[in-house]
């Protein structure tokens, strides 16, 4: 019987051999490809080979190189090897990060913030995606940043009120939108295309089990919630029917079919799950914890997350600017209309929100942080 010991003390230095000759490979590969990005710029700048092909040194290096040597030389991942010299050319890359990691950094065009970022990833030892979404957020960072030091973002709350009111009439009429080609700083403040819906609308389902005294439909509320449908009304409705909630002065709910008429008051009626709310918290500038009234008495505690767009992190300048822009905008305790669609990735849910300032008129948020240079688009 061989010896426990022995047997895990060998099996330890295998994994550690493997671990280090790993390793090695992966330093190696990224001090090729930086090699690689090196000789191309050379060549470059000696310019007799660019000469001779011009802008087709690479795509004719990628076709040579593939052909010879297989995958691994796509048109693309040349022009990251240059890059990635070129913006390590005094400093070589840092030793501790692999070539994916390395490529994610490269959308960061300033060298001393990319050489934070790079620190911290090595630190933190975040992967590729965490670094991905690292970046992001200094993307958006950036372009807010750029946005504010323009000062081309006076009269918004004029404008955003004025587009919104055109939207909202064409959206009524049945005509389609789309957003204006007058100048915009940047294609990230494309104004957003709003979704609102009737209040209180609601899909009839039917559960896949039913217990004994069961409905055997259900009113799908929405965050994963539904009422009883006979607790409601007869069963003159049938699963996938769409229909709208009213409440009488007593407090009795009632449910009726959504007006036939496409261009009036029926229009939002297929958009499900807009709801009013009340809002406990400010994030930060895309994310409100509220209470939402759901209908028949039901409420619920939620973090909706802004659809389509980005505003900084809390943890910089911008994003600070952001959060109090919309907490200037819209206090706790003050109603909010919303329309939501899905849950994102950290369960919060996406929502187009609306709201009424001190005069009674009422604002698209999302298009209303788009008009400040406070967010972009995603």
């Amino acid at each position: 019987m061989p010896n426990t010991q022995l047997v895990n003390s060998a099996y330890k230095k295998l994994v550690s051999d493997i671990a280090g000759l790993y390793e090695g490979a992966r330093r190696a590969l990224v001090e090729a490809y930086w090699k690689i990005g090196q000789r191309i710029v050379e060549v470059e700048q000696k310019g007799e080979i660019k000469a001779a092909y011009g802008t087709g040194l690479i795509p004719k290096l990628s076709e040579d190189l593939t052909k010879r040597l297989g995958s691994g030389f796509s048109l693309r991942q040349l022009a990251d090897m240059r890059r990635f010299y070129l913006a390590n050319k005094n400093l070589r890359p840092a030793a501790k990060l692999g070539w994916t990691q390395h490529v994610e950094l490269l959308k960061i065009e300033d060298t001393q913030q990319r050489k934070i970022l790079e620190r911290k990833a090595i630190e933190e030892c975040l992967k590729r995606d965490e670094i991905r979404e690292l970046v992001r957020h200094e993307l958006v960072r950036e372009q807010v940043a750029e946005n504010l030091g323009s000062g081309s973002f006076s009269g918004v709350e004029k404008r955003c009120q004025s587009q919104y009111r055109s939207i909202e009439a064409k959206l009524k009429l049945g005509q389609s939108w789309l957003p204006s080609r007058k100048k915009i700083s940047k294609p990230g403040l494309t104004p957003l295309i709003p979704i609102r819906g009737t209040l209180y609308t609601y899909r009839i389902i039917q559960p896949k089990l039913v217990g004994a005294g069961e409905s055997e439909l259900l009113i799908d509320l929405g965050f994963s919630c539904t009422q009883d449908l006979d607790n409601i009304t007869d069963k003159k409705f049938k699963p996938g029917d769409i229909v709208v909630s009213s409440k009488d002065l007593k407090g009795n709910y009632s449910l009726r079919a959504p007006s036939p008429n496409p261009g009036g008051e029926g229009k939002g009626e297929g958009i499900l799950f807009t709801y009013k709310a009340e809002v406990e918290k400010i994030v930060d500038g895309d994310t409100l914890r509220v209470v939402v009234d759901l209908g028949f008495g039901f409420k619920t505690r939620q973090y909706l997350r802004l659809r389509g767009l980005d505003c900084p992190e809390m943890d910089t300048p911008e994003g600070k600017k952001a959060s109090e822009f919309v907490r200037n905008k819209i206090k706790t305790s003050d109603e909010i209309i919303l329309t939501s669609s899905r849950s994102d990735k950290y369960d919060r849910y996406l929502a187009d929100v609306y709201f009424l300032d001190a005069k009674g008129q009422e604002f698209y948020l999302s298009n209303l942080l788009l008009e400040s240079g406070l967010a972009i688009r995603i």
